[in-house]
């Protein structure tokens, strides 16, 4: 974390976020997304994350406002925030990729039985 001194409950929500990021990035390292069932499961899992991280983020702005230093406050808010959602947006995108290249293929099988159809 920064050198900012977040509110008690911040700081732990952050502290959790912290940690789940950490473990989906273990969990849907890059490239090993390779299924539909793990692309349904990392998008679930990141996007709710992600909501996490902005409910922590819209909270911390608010408690910035009764601190002194404003703007410092919230420039390390926003670092914090931004630690963790390039994170989580790869594991979105990686996943909404996925998904999207499986319906092409399902796309792709569907007009090749009908072309073969008399």
């Amino acid at each position: 974390m920064t050198g900012v001194a977040f509110a008690s409950s911040d700081a732990d929500e952050i502290s959790a976020i912290a940690h789940l990021t950490e473990s989906l990035n273990q969990q849907f390292a890059g490239g090993s997304i390779v299924t539909g069932e793990a692309a349904d499961l990392a998008l679930k899992e990141s996007t709710a994350a992600q909501t996490r991280l902005q409910n922590w983020f819209e909270q911390a702005e608010k408690t910035c406002h009764n601190n002194f230093f404003v703007n410092s406050c919230l420039n390390d808010v926003k670092q914090e925030r931004r630690k963790h959602i390039v994170v989580l947006q790869r594991i979105s995108l990686e996943a909404k990729s996925l998904q999207r290249k499986l319906h092409i293929e399902e796309l792709d099988r569907e007009l090749a039985q009908k072309q073969t159809k008399p």
